[in-house]
């Protein structure tokens, strides 16, 4: 291999990372071209009957079931939950927590305990349950 294909090969091999990051920005900035659904405004029936659907993990006996959220760390019922999605036919129906910016989705979403028995975990596996 002569020195100038060598630089060549070195140019391009060079060239393959800064491509990939141009399309990889390109794609993470998508987001903010593409405006967020907007929550779907439904009967209480009908809600609770989207959240049975959707959220099939859980039984769902009531909108005032509760829910922590791991990701903004509140504790959010039903009624707070927001059904996005499904306007225009090309999108699924979604469940999105109603904090402001949290991007979480139902297996964020666990049942909320007493500080207690989370202190109690706590200590079991950091002391791994010696």
């Amino acid at each position: 291999m002569t020195r100038e294909s060598q630089t060549v090969a070195a140019s391009r091999a060079h060239r393959a990372p800064v491509m990939f990051l141009q399309i990889a920005t390109e794609f993470a900035s998508l987001g903010s071209v593409i405006p967020p659904s907007q929550p779907i405004r439904l009967a209480a029936e009908d809600k609770l009957e989207a959240l049975r659907r959707i959220d099939k993990g859980r039984p769902w006996s009531s909108l005032d079931d509760q829910l922590y959220c791991t990701i903004c760390k509140r504790v959010i019922s039903g009624r707070q939950i927001e059904v996005v999605g499904g306007t225009n036919g090309l999108r699924a129906l979604h469940l999105k927590c109603s904090t402001p910016d949290c991007l979480s989705t139902p297996a964020d979403w666990i049942l909320p305990v007493k500080s207690d028995t989370v202190r109690e975990i706590d200590i079991f596996f950091r002391d791994n349950g010696a």
